[in-house]
């Protein structure tokens, strides 16, 4: 069976968020892709997606990129698993820079209740796709709507 590119990063993305504490090694990540059914090249292409460090020992991670902050317990339970998996997917692509998601996560707490998908999409629209091209736009709605023939 050929599994969708995104569909495995989604999988490795829940498995981190499911499982607290130690990031897995990519020894371990790999056994449990293999167990769930994944080719070694699926596996191999995912794993250069979420963990570039693992393909690359003279990797340095771009200076924007640097401050990775997790969420706080009130964002974590305010956003709904769809919208956490969304934003991730966002974040993992680099479809927003730290401060769009810094703007986003501080509206967050001004809204009443669980922020689930709709509302992180009129979020997006406003704050983020506001001031860019269309093309932009496409891409990181096709990406927060888990499309999975965004990324070529």
């Amino acid at each position: 069976m050929k599994h969708s590119l995104t569909d495995i990063v989604d999988v490795i993305l829940r498995r981190l968020q499911e499982h607290p504490g130690p990031v897995p090694s990519e020894k371990g990540l790999r056994t449990w892709l293999s167990r769930q059914g994944y080719n070694k090249r699926e596996i191999d292409a995912a794993m250069k997606l979420v963990n570039p460090r693992f393909h690359s020992a003279s990797y340095t991670a771009p200076q924007a990129r640097t401050s990775v902050r997790l969420l706080s317990i009130l964002e974590e339970y305010k956003l709904t698993p769809e919208a956490r998996n969304a934003l991730a997917r966002l974040d993992l692509y680099g479809l927003l820079d730290p401060y769009d998601r810094e703007m986003i996560l501080d509206y967050l707490n001004h809204l009443e209740g669980e922020v689930g998908l709709d509302e992180l999409d009129y979020l997006l629209s406003w704050m983020v796709c506001s001031g860019r091209d269309i093309g932009y736009q496409q891409t990181l709605f096709n990406v927060f709507e888990n499309k999975k023939d965004t990324l070529h």
